[in-house]
């Protein structure tokens, strides 16, 4: 690569700025309704127009599950090594086409690009059109290319399985490999069995020829954004589909039964749950995190950097059972889970003696579901939900006793909205290994159950909560973290950073120094949830931005808390007097030109915070220009830039002000 993205020992080596946006996010004139591999080298050359050195992107995997929109999700891959087939860029092939597809491809291109946002749908079923025609027209003469033989075999191993996986899934009509009858369980020889049936082997030839096709436009994409001194920063999400090709072919290397998420953080108030399987660390250590290294080392083909999405996941993971549907029910994995005796003994909690329904039950009663519901509703919620178990509890009946259920009846959402909270209202929960251990309930203060207690006993347990989430399991996080993180990181010569947000240990700073994986700071969010500006603080080893793909863009925070924007207005920023309503383009540069005088190596932001850098190219509605909503399970990821690249590249007089602004503070 031509940027120097070397680290030496604790030396401070190069600066460097860049942007961040999805692939799909692109728009450029060859698009054809998402962007695609091809347009980034537009968006290289701006970059390089603009003093700008690193482009960040999202996961690029192959997501296609449910085969609709909620594929749009890019951090549930199918496979950790295919790429996305959306991605492909079929504008490219015109040569091949017959005069009617050109006419009916642009057609298709100009309704699709006209858009606002992306149609997942429409735009997936134009490519795989064009594939098609594609391979039927170039895949003989392709297949017998040097190139193409040494993909094969350099990469058979894992396209060999995704092809299968990818026929088996449209021929069932379904990702979930446990409803494909006699190949439920993998075989590494279904891809010979299939190659003898004619049209299973053209499906499959499809799957393999469309892959490397993606590999050579990426590569291609690749090799012009290094001749411009552009590196590229990829994004390795922390998990997997639970219908993927590789819980499909080594089931033992993760827990197919649990589901990954996170406790909750200021982006969702019940947690998130990803619904990802949890890995099998274990089994994972006895090859040596051979899967992660390989994964990895398919990155390193096209990154020269990345973020390792949650990096909390390699301290510990928060492990919800596949029941349940929020956040709230998960715990820490591992953790040192609580005994009946330590809880009685070091906290004086009369656990057993009580009963320990009462702690780790839903605490239901009548009283309990007249707040949750209303005294009108009491009656509907017990016949139609409740079981009577005397002494005026109830417990969930039959039919509703998990949340999983509950989310596939046909009710009402604050119904479901007022279930799922009495699901929740516990104080304790069982341990995933073990019945006769327990674990807090994350936030259970907030619950109704832990209201009912006396104050001696809410003093207790919130002794007891302290201890647990604040010290107790720090040092073997420490200790996992320092059995995995090493020899992924050493597996590539790729820069590694860390998207370390949310309820962060305190050693986690430390241990990603020490191993040299730059840490993620975005100013509004201050690890410490004080209001002091990180960006004074902010090491060399690190990464800041404005905002992430998660959060809203900079112009929109602005306008979401007015008392927060005065405080920052006023203290961070320095300045005197009321906050306007809107952040201004003074406002935004002064923010921006503090982020790029940071010590940091790193400073990436969304292209959309560079935008609201003038006023004729920032959206109307900032909100609009939102990525993601962490607290909806199923977003649709379909945020597209409302200009071309080549409309920003042809606008000299802001691009050049874009890149003396950068020079200016940029060390």
């Amino acid at each position: 690569m031509s940027a120097d993205f070397t680290l030496t020992g604790g030396e401070h080596n190069a600066f460097h700025t860049g942007l961040a946006i999805p692939v799909f996010s692109l728009r450029t004139e060859q698009s054809s309704g998402v962007g695609q591999f091809s347009d980034l080298k537009k968006l290289a050359d701006f970059a390089k127009k603009t003093q700008m050195d690193v482009i960040q992107l999202l996961p690029i995997n192959d997501t296609t599950t449910f085969m609709d929109w909620r594929d749009s999700y890019p951090y549930r891959a199918i496979s950790v090594f295919a790429l996305h087939p959306i991605y492909l860029d079929i504008h490219n092939f015109q040569p091949y086409y017959t005069k009617l597809q050109k006419q009916r491809l642009a057609e298709a291109e100009a309704e699709l690009n006209e858009l606002e946002q992306l149609d997942y749908e429409r735009v997936l079923a134009l490519k795989w059109q064009y594939a098609k025609f594609i391979y039927r027209k170039c895949a003989v003469k392709v297949k017998d290319t040097a190139a193409y033989l040494e993909f094969y075999e350099k990469n058979k191993n894992w396209l060999e399985p995704y092809a299968v996986f990818s026929y088996l899934r449209d021929k069932y009509k379904t990702a979930d490999f446990t409803k494909w009858k006699t190949y439920a369980s993998y075989s590494s020889d279904y891809y010979k069995q299939l190659q003898e049936n004619k049209d299973a082997a053209k499906k499959l030839d499809l799957l393999i020829f469309v892959q490397y096709l993606l590999h050579q436009q990426l590569t291609d994409a690749v090799y012009y954004c290094h001749s411009l001194g552009i590196a590229l920063k990829g994004d390795i999400a922390i998990g997997i589909a639970h219908d993927s090709v590789d819980a499909w072919t080594n089931p033992n290397l993760f827990h197919l039964e649990m589901q990954t998420g996170a406790p909750p953080d200021a982006f969702s108030m019940t947690g998130q749950n990803w619904g990802f399987p949890t890995y099998n660390w274990a089994e994972m250590a006895k090859e040596n995190y051979d899967w992660w290294k390989k994964r990895l080392l398919a990155m390193a083909e096209y990154f020269d950097a990345y973020r390792l999405d949650h990096i909390l996941g390699f301290f510990r993971i928060w492990e919800i059972p596949a029941e349940a549907i929020r956040g709230l029910l998960g715990q820490f994995s591992p953790a040192l889970a609580l005994s009946p005796e330590e809880i009685e003994q070091n906290y004086g909690i009369p656990f057993r003696e009580w009963g320990i329904e009462r702690f780790t039950e839903p605490f239901i009663k009548d009283w309990v579901i007249d707040e949750i519901f209303g005294r009108d509703n009491r009656d509907t919620v017990i016949q139609n939900f409740l079981n009577y178990k005397g002494h005026g509890n109830y417990e969930f009946n039959t039919s509703y006793n998990s949340q999983k259920k509950i989310e596939r009846a046909p009710l009402a959402d604050w119904l479901k909205e007022g279930l799922y909270i009495l699901h929740e209202n516990v104080i304790f929960l069982k341990d995933h290994t073990n019945d006769h251990l327990y674990h807090p309930r994350i936030t259970f203060t907030s619950t109704i159950s832990f209201r009912e207690f006396g104050e001696d006993y809410k003093k207790r347990l919130e002794k007891l909560y302290n201890d647990y989430f604040y010290g107790r399991n720090d040092l073997i996080w420490q200790e996992e973290a320092y059995k995995k993180l090493p020899i992924l990181k050493e597996a590539t010569a790729m820069v590694a950073c860390g998207e370390d947000l949310g309820m962060v240990p305190e050693n986690v700073p430390d241990v990603m120094y020490r191993l040299g994986i730059l840490r993620l700071i975005i100013e509004r969010m201050p690890s410490d949830n004080s209001f002091v500006n990180p960006l004074q603080y902010a090491p060399y080893l690190s990464v800041v931005t404005t905002s992430s793909h998660d959060t809203s863009p900079l112009r929109a925070w602005w306008e979401e808390d007015y008392f927060r924007t005065q405080r920052y207005y006023n203290e961070i920023m320095g300045w005197q007097g009321a906050a306007p309503k809107q952040a201004t383009v003074e406002i935004v540069k002064e923010i921006i030109g503090r982020h790029l005088s940071s010590n940091a190596m790193m400073v990436i932001l969304p292209l959309q915070d560079w935008l609201a850098l003038d006023e004729q190219l920032r959206k109307e509605n900032p909100q609009s220009e939102q990525i993601n909503i962490p607290s909806e399970p199923f977003h649709y990821w379909r945020y597209r830039l409302h200009c071309t690249i080549e409309s920003l590249l042809e606008n000299e007089e802001w691009t050049d002000f874009l890149a003396r602004f950068v020079s200016a503070h940029r060390k």
